[in-house]
């Protein structure tokens, strides 16, 4: 059975192209402050209907943004990485299945977590029993507008999660932002995995399509890529045990690894100020 293709009744076949990346942070302040000496404009996003997390976007010209996501309280951060060590932080991610997806690759510190596919209509992709779902969510903006969407989950953790606007997307996307830096959308998009083959399998299985070859970004991997619109999504997996993925992989597991984004200029943001979060400007 296809990972997300099997429909019911007359709901048509999803369409998706990719909506946005989840940067987790210790410190949203901190974090927009870095990122816009950076050369990035920020916006504040809100507080989530969950009260766990509070965000600040980055949006592009090409419609797709960068999320820094971050606990709401010092506190909780505490207690969710005494509850980490001990194994029980899946009580409190109940209340956020996008959090604890975050939490799982991000508890030794900050960095790239995850990201989103814009998924229409997600009633075309649930059910199969490879994702859970729906589940509502939503924020309150800092000028006190509510914005609503449902998301999925694909069970595979080297998938990305799924989301759908329930209100207008231009009220969770603010349109015609401009960065210092040239950044204008988001061009490619690297997945580490250390199980190539299946993890291919599970991105055309939720896709529909087959993957491209590409030239590896890294010397000695193993390297796909499926395009969507204008952005490529690089499956990366290592050759040999001392390949420079072996580290990344063991410490957070499959998943979203670098960012390129399309800019006027080439350059390689200082990992320091970028949180942890590997993003390359390539001039486009």
């Amino acid at each position: 059975m296809g990972l997300g293709r099997i429909t019911e009744g007359r709901v048509p076949t999803p369409s998706f192209s990719v909506d946005h990346v989840v940067i987790f942070v210790e410190d949203l302040g901190r974090a927009s402050d870095d990122y816009a000496a950076l050369g990035f404009t920020i916006v504040p996003g809100g507080v989530h209907a969950d009260g766990l997390t509070h965000n600040a976007l980055i949006p592009f010209a090409d419609g797709r943004y960068l999320e820094l996501l971050a606990l709401t309280a010092t506190w909780k951060r505490r207690v969710f990485r005494a509850l980490a060590r001990s194994g029980l932080d899946r009580v409190l991610t109940r209340r956020s299945p996008l959090l604890g997806r975050a939490l799982r690759r991000i508890r030794s510190g900050g960095g790239l977590a995850d990201f989103a596919l814009a998924c229409s209509p997600l009633g075309g992709v649930v059910g199969a029993g490879e994702i859970d779902g729906p589940v509502t969510g939503g924020r309150v903006r800092p000028d006190g507008q509510e914005v609503s969407w449902r998301l999925a989950f694909p069970r595979a953790a080297v998938l990305p999660f799924l989301i759908e606007d329930v209100t207008a997307r231009h009220l969770r996307v603010p349109p015609n932002v401009t960065h210092a830096n040239g950044a204008a959308g988001v061009q490619a998009l690297t997945v580490a995995t250390g199980s190539f083959d299946r993890s291919v399998a599970s991105y055309q299985a939720l896709l529909g399509r087959e993957p491209f070859e590409t030239v590896a970004p890294i010397p000695r991997s193993l390297a796909v890529e499926f395009r969507l619109e204008t952005v490529a999504i690089r499956i990366l997996a290592p050759i040999g045990p001392t390949h420079p993925l072996r580290a990344p992989l063991a410490q957070r597991g499959d998943g979203l690894y670098g960012v390129v984004l399309r800019a006027d200029r080439a350059a390689n943001l200082d990992p320091v100020r970028a949180h942890r979060a590997l993003i390359t400007l390539a001039k486009s």
